[in-house]
């Protein structure tokens, strides 16, 4: 079986530890894949205006398959203070 590519979309906060460890649990269990990261989250809604921008929608097309950590959720009024304008 040939070598997979997986966008590895981290997101905000825990998710990034929850990825890091995801894939540690997958190359401990002898799946082989090489990673990209796909941006996704907070981070990017807040500079953007997008938390999923199109650049990880089209690495999602391409490579057919995505591992996800978490992203954020806030109140609404805490998240528009955040916002850039």
């Amino acid at each position: 079986m040939s070598k997979r590519t997986i966008v590895a979309m981290p997101g905000d906060g825990i998710g990034k530890t929850v990825l890091e460890e995801a894939i540690r649990v997958l190359d401990a269990a002898g799946f082989e894949a090489d990673y990209v990261e796909g941006d996704i989250g907070w981070e990017f809604w807040r500079k953007e205006g997008n938390p999923l921008p199109r650049r990880t929608i089209d690495l999602l097309e391409k490579h057919k398959i995505g591992l996800f950590g978490a992203i954020t959720s806030k109140p609404k009024d805490e998240a528009f203070e955040e916002l850039a304008p």
